[in-house]
């Protein structure tokens, strides 16, 4: 308890200090910028908490670079359906190591056990939150991606262009439409299937880099485009109707663990703790 109200202390100076004394220096410049009208007033600011994590931020560089990448793919999807924006990988991870920090702290005092379960806790949580909402996002591009490749032969066979039949579908709804607009407009000036297939790879999704590779071969030699681009969009189509397939049978084994913890054991323990405590009344 002592340590909580210590770090709690802690904090509330760090707040102050944080009012009153100079800070860095590119923290008063950015709010001398915005004043000056040289930096948008709307740009998100970093909240105090933030800035907290920033010894933590410094730690992160040093982990492994796998976990960093991962964590840099599984970000990259949960923004685009909307959650963690503005964060990196070395920013999320500081936030895991300070959740890591304050679980210890706040179990410590409890005992050795409690302890190694509030670092796990801690550092866990937004892992599971990242991860959950990177999985939805992925999936939800991966589910639109078969109709926009079918969509984009059909466009191509009534006669557009594939530089025209990419405006079009950019200007679907969608998240995989979104991501074909980003791309167009980060093309400016550029060549767009260059500009579009380093984007696809960053995306970690083979079909989409397949596809896009197509495009920029089928642009250059101009023959048989109709006939490739609706044989990779089926291809799509049956990749992702096995996938599906595939998530649907492994339901089953994903819902044990979830079951034991959530429904059984404590079953067994609102059950089994009663007849416990009667079975030692009879021994005493």
């Amino acid at each position: 308890m002592a340590m909580l109200v210590a770090l709690l202390l802690s904090l509330l100076v760090a707040a102050i200090a944080y009012g009153l004394l100079p800070v860095a220096v590119r923290t008063r410049t950015a709010q001398y910028e915005r004043i000056a009208g040289l930096r948008p007033v709307d740009e998100a600011q970093v909240p105090l908490w933030r800035a907290l994590l920033e010894p933590f931020n410094r730690l992160s560089r040093y982990l492994p670079a796998a976990l960093l990448a991962r964590t840099r793919r599984q970000l990259y999807w949960a923004q685009r359906s909307g959650a963690w924006l503005g964060w990196d990988e070395v920013s999320f991870t500081g936030l895991r190591l300070a959740g890591a920090t304050l679980g210890l702290l706040l179990m410590a005092p409890s005992s050795p056990a409690m302890a190694v379960a509030g670092v796990v806790l801690g550092g866990w949580l937004p892992g599971l939150l990242l991860a959950g909402r990177a999985r939805r996002g992925e999936r939800a591009f991966r589910r639109e991606l078969p109709h926009l490749a079918h969509l984009l032969a059909m466009l191509v066979a009534s006669g557009l262009s594939v530089a025209q039949a990419l405006e079009r579908i950019a200007a679907q709804p969608g998240l995989a439409s979104g991501w074909f607009a980003e791309g167009l407009a980060q093309a400016r000036g550029q060549r767009p299937l260059e500009v579009l297939l380093r984007r696809a790879q960053e995306t970690g999704i083979a079909e989409l880099a397949n596809l896009i590779a197509q495009l920029g071969e089928l642009e250059r030699t101009g023959t048989g485009v109709e006939a490739v681009l609706e044989g990779l969009a089926t291809d799509m189509s049956t990749a992702y109707r096995a996938e599906v397939l595939r998530r649907a049978k492994a339901i089953g084994s994903q819902l044990i663990l979830p079951i034991l913890v959530f429904y059984l054991l404590p079953y067994l323990v609102a059950i089994g703790a009663p007849m416990a405590a009667s079975i030692l009344g009879l021994f005493q």
